[in-house]
Formats: structure tokens, sequence, C-alpha cells
């Protein structure tokens, strides 16, 4: 492998082309984002062979490629199976390929920011340095997605599924720990357009990881240094109360979500649930008790993806992907324990609680992107000894 920093600015820059369908070209815009996912995947293929024949991998990427090749051999029968299902709610189409690629898209970038910082290229001063353009690369993304909903609504305000995208860059904060003031000034403003999103996990969440990430930082802060960023604290809540306050003098669609969160609306949620679990207690065998309906199951079950990773799991690849799951997770939450610098730690935890907790209302394990596998990475190389 060439230790070169051209080869993490490439592989990031294309993944942020691609990412930017809609923006830069149209969705899913024929021969240029076709070119370019599949140089993106056989690169990645490439660095995840590499890295297990050359390295001696921790338990977490242990654990990791189990779930690959299981995904890998049910998306294998998926393609040969070769029918495209219809989503119900948006009524595309879903090919059989679709199933592999989102699970390669989401998780061999791991494999890719790991082998670059093993070998040097990807450090800390480059994380700042794309957490940045990350941050400025979905909020482009969220201003193309917000006239693109707008044109279709009766309503200017939308939920704006780019809030969860903004959510999960939190953890990257602390690999700013030398630059406070731009800290807590990408806090204030990540948190501005979670709010403004309306998605409401991602509020929530974001919430959740706001709380550890002042509580950490004050934490390992010096005597001296506490009192400057609880100042900063105090302001990041105060301005985020001003955006929250502003939203409820003043945008009726807001008041609406937090109404529907009261009263235990569940975007349709409690029907996906209701008719995934029915399908299973009285369709299921034994066979597919063990391992499941096969891929995309959920979706010819109940019209869309199940939104809960454990009944995705459960539905489509049975206990096995349960079980699988299960060690997953038992060892990304392992990983802390192994990690010796603080701010890596406290970034492995973080992200460890924003996927797990995806896990339950959402997609965690076929959503993922390089705006948080490149710190996922990094914090994975870290943990090897």
């Amino acid at each position: 492998m060439i230790k070169s920093s051209s080869i993490l600015h490439i592989y990031t820059l294309l993944w942020s082309i691609y990412f930017l369908q809609g923006t830069v070209f149209s969705h899913y815009g024929g021969g240029m984002a076709q070119m370019i996912l599949v140089t993106l995947l056989l690169f990645s293929i490439y660095c995840f062979f590499y890295v297990n024949i050359n390295y001696n991998i921790n338990f977490y990427l242990k654990a990791l490629n189990y779930l690959i090749l299981m995904f890998s051999v049910y998306g294998v029968i998926r393609i040969f199976r070769g029918e495209s299902i219809i989503l119900e709610h948006n009524l595309n189409e879903v090919i059989p390929f679709y199933y592999l690629k989102n699970i390669y898209i989401s998780l061999l970038p791991i494999y890719v920011y790991y082998l670059l910082a093993k070998i040097g290229v990807l450090n800390k001063r480059y994380l700042q340095i794309y957490l940045l353009l990350f941050l400025f690369l979905v909020s482009l993304s969220y201003i193309e997605n917000y006239m693109n909903a707008s044109k279709s609504a009766e309503s200017e305000e939308i939920t704006n599924n780019m809030g969860i995208r903004f959510m999960t860059l939190i953890p990257m904060l602390f690999f700013l720990e030398k630059r406070r003031l731009l800290q807590y000034a990408a806090l204030v403003y990540i948190l501005t357009f979670v709010v403004m999103g309306m998605k409401r996990g991602a509020i929530l969440l974001a919430v959740v990881l706001t709380i550890y990430f002042l509580y950490n930082s004050l934490k390992e802060a010096s005597q001296k240094e506490k009192l400057y960023l609880l100042l900063l604290s105090i302001v990041a809540i105060v301005l985020i109360c001003m955006v929250v306050t502003d939203l409820m003098d003043n945008s009726a669609y807001f008041n609406r979500r937090v109404q529907q969160t009261l009263e235990g609306n569940s975007s349709g949620r409690d029907y996906i649930y209701a008719t995934l679990w029915y399908a299973f207690l009285e369709n299921g065998s034994l066979f597919h008790c063990l391992l499941g309906f096969g891929a995309h199951s959920t979706i010819s079950i109940a019209g869309n993806s199940a939104h809960n990773d454990w009944l995705e799991l459960l539905i489509n690849n049975g206990l096995l992907g349960i079980v699988l799951y299960v060690v997953y997770w038992w060892r990304f939450a392992s990983l802390k324990n192994i990690i010796e610098e603080e701010n890596t730690r406290c970034t492995t935890v973080a992200y460890c609680i924003t996927f797990f907790m995806l896990t339950l209302y959402s997609m965690s394990y076929n959503n993922m992107d390089i705006f948080s596998t490149m710190g996922l990475g990094y914090c994975v190389a870290k943990a090897d000894v």
C-alpha cells in the first residue's frame, strides 16, 4: 500500500461527489455516478482483503467480518433470485443488487480508513479538516433536499432527512479538542440543522450525544479551562434554546411534530412492526426462524424496510443475523477498553451510542457513510494492541 495522502483525498473526494447526487449531477445520473461507485467499491473490496491478510485485526473487525460475510451470501442469493420489489410509500423499484450495494457502501469504507490510519496517512489533522468539509457537504445536501421536497409539499416546512447526517457528525467534534471555540461553534451549527430538520429520532439522539460531549469535555479539561468551557457550553445551550423557541413560536409544522411525538405517533412504524411480526410468527418455519426469509424480505412483506435493525435482521437473516449482530455490538462496546487516547476513546463511545440507538428506530448497518466511517475507521485503528 502506497503511503500517500493522495489516496485519502481521492477516495474521500469521490465519495463526496457520489454523495452529492442531485446537487452536482442528477440523482442516479447514469454513467458518471455508476463509474464512480464501481471504482470506489472495487477499491474498498481490495482494502477489505488487504487488511484481513496483512494485519492482525482486533476483535471488532473480526465481528464485522462475520456480518459482511453473512450479508454477502444473502446478497448473492438475492441477485440470483432476480425479482425486483416496489416500495409502497414512494413506488421506487428495489432491484436485487441494491442489498449488496447498500451493505458495501455502508461498511467497507471502515476498512479503507482503518488502513489509511494504520499506515499513518489518516491523522487528527486531516480528520479536523474533513469534518469542516463534511459540514459544508451535508449543508449543501440539506438545502438541495429541502428545495426538492418543498416543490412537492403543500407547505414550505418539511421533515429533512439530512438532519440525521448532521447528527452523525457530532462524534467527530472530539477531534477538535485543541480548537475549542471552533468545536463549540460547530456543535451549535450541527444542532441548529438537526432541529430544523425536524426528524424526531435525530433530535433525541443529538440531545443524548450533546450531553455526552459536554460532560466529557468538562471532565477532561484542566481547572483553568473548565470555566471557559462552561461559558461556551452555556452560550451553546442558550443559542439552541433560541432556535427551538423561534420554531415553537413561528412554525406550525414543528409544533405538530412535537404534538405527534407526545401522542406516540410512530410515522407508520407500528403498522410495519405488526405486519412483520405477524409474518414471522404465523408463516415462519424452523428454517425461517434460524435463517430468515432472505434479503429484502421486509420490503416484500411490509412494503418497506423495518426501520429497526433487529427486526430487519430477524426477518431477513433469522436468528443467525441476530446472534452475529449481538456479537458485533458486544465487540463495538468493548473497543473503548483498549483505546488509550482519551478523545479517541470518547469518539468511539459516541459512535457506539449513535449507531446503536439508530438500530432501535431506524437503519444503522446499511446506512452509514464516509461522514461517520472515516472517524470510526480511525478509532478502530487506534484500538489495535
